[in-house]
This record gives C-alpha cells, sequence and structure tokens, in this order.
C-alpha cells in the first residue's frame, strides 16, 4: 500500500512551499512530521548512496526534525555527525528528537545557512542534502561552500526530485527551483568537484492528497 502523504489542507501552495522551504511554528511542526512520510526513501536511500566509512565526520544540510539521524549512524563505526537548517524551529525538534544521541557526543545541530557555513575549511569526510537544492539562492556559490568544508577527498551528496516530476506538483511553483541531472552534475563541475556520478532509485508509491504518484530519487555525487 502507498504511503500517505496529507499536508495542511488549510494551507495555499504557496504557504505549503513556504514552510517547506523554511518551516516556522506549529505548523511547521507538524509539516516535519509530513515530511518524513514523504522524505523517508530518498532520505535512506541517500545516506546508502553516501556509504559512510568507520569514524567519517558528516555535515547534513536542512535535517529537519533529524529524525533519521539514528539510522545514518547505524552505517558505519564511529560516526560523528553535525546537521545545520535554515529554520529554527527545525533545529530545537531535531534537538529533541535526538536527545539520546546529542548527550553521547556523537551528533550536533546548528542554525546556519549553506551560504555561509560555521565550520572550517576542510572540516568534513562527508557532506549530504536531501530536498534542499530548490531553495538555495545561489547554487553554484553554495556548492563552492561545500566544497569549501569537505576535505580534500570527500563526498559531497545531493538528493532530490527532477524537474519533470516536481512539475506535477502545485506548490512547486512557489519559490522553487527545479533541476534536471545534467543541470546538477553542471553545478558541481563549475564548483570544482570531480568524478560526478548520478544514480536514479525507484522508490513505493506515494498518495499525496490523495493522488497516486510514481517516485523515484535522484542521487548526485562528487568529490573534492
Amino acid at each position: 500500500m502507498a504511503e500517505k502523504l496529507n499536508l495542511d489542507s488549510k494551507l495555499t501552495p504557496k504557504e505549503l512551499a513556504k514552510h517547506l522551504r523554511q518551516p516556522e511554528g506549529e505548523t511547521g511542526k507538524e509539516i516535519g512530521l509530513q515530511m518524513n512520510k514523504g522524505n523517508k526513501h530518498i532520505c535512506l536511500n541517500s545516506y546508502k548512496v553516501l556509504n559512510p566509512k568507520n569514524k567519517n565526520h558528516i555535515l547534513e544540510i536542512g535535517m529537519g526534525n533529524g529524525f533519521f539521524v539514528k539510522d545514518l549512524l547505524k552505517m558505519a563505526d564511529d560516526l560523528t555527525y553535525i546537521g545545520v537548517d535554515f529554520s529554527p524551529i527545525m533545529v530545537d525538534e531535531a534537538n529533541f528528537i535526538n536527545e539520546g544521541l546529542i548527550k553521547s557526543g556523537k551528533v550536533r545541530f546548528e542554525q546556519a545557512s549553506i551560504e555561509r557555513l560555521p565550520f572550517n575549511d576542510d572540516t568534513f569526510d562527508c557532506i549530504t542534502t536531501t530536498n534542499t537544492l530548490y531553495f538555495w539562492p545561489q547554487p553554484q556559490d553554495n556548492a563552492e561552500e561545500l566544497l569549501r568544508v569537505l576535505k580534500p577527498g570527500g563526498t559531497l551528496l545531493i538528493a532530490y526530485r527532477s524537474k519533470s516530476f516536481l512539475n506535477k506538483l502545485e506548490l512547486s511553483k512557489h519559490g522553487f527551483t527545479k533541476y534536471e541531472i545534467a543541470d546538477v552534475e553542471n553545478i558541481l563541475i563549475k564548483s570544482g568537484f570531480k568524478q560526478i556520478t548520478t544514480k536514479t532509485i525507484k522508490e513505493p508509491e506515494l498518495d499525496f492528497d490523495d493522488t497516486l504518484f510514481e517516485m523515484e530519487g535522484l542521487f548526485t555525487t562528487g568529490i573534492k
């Protein structure tokens, strides 16, 4: 049976798109919970494609409420993780959901923008981000900022939905910049990444407001 996703019917597509970019207040909390359903497969698949190694230090851009961080940390030994999000309410929710992992010293969450990350050069072994690309203000500059904080030989993974898929959603007309594979690969090439590849992974159907959608995730990786 398809996963059923029912976002707040009282919101207009424009209002919903605004919350998807930067969730706010109680509505933002609820949308974060619903998006855990919509993003489950693409997020978990992104971690599999990233394939972290033992002792890797990982940065996630736009982790939302951090529900899937626990799954990432099971993928190798002695991983450490920092998640950053543009939304203060999502950082608060991530701190609450992952309280035990934070106490262990393995996980930290910060409010930050991809435009200027609060980290030194060559800090992370891996960077992953899922369904945030549409909202990057300056994609090439932002990719260069990710390159800056990535260690030499480190991996960036961007998980996203295709332009052709997003065009089926009314909400994507409001504040989304949409991409196909060649567009994303070109951004990474121009930003200085090497060995760029893309995988496509099919997902179970999603029932989105009583409409069934065939789902697939796109996963573009680049190496510093």
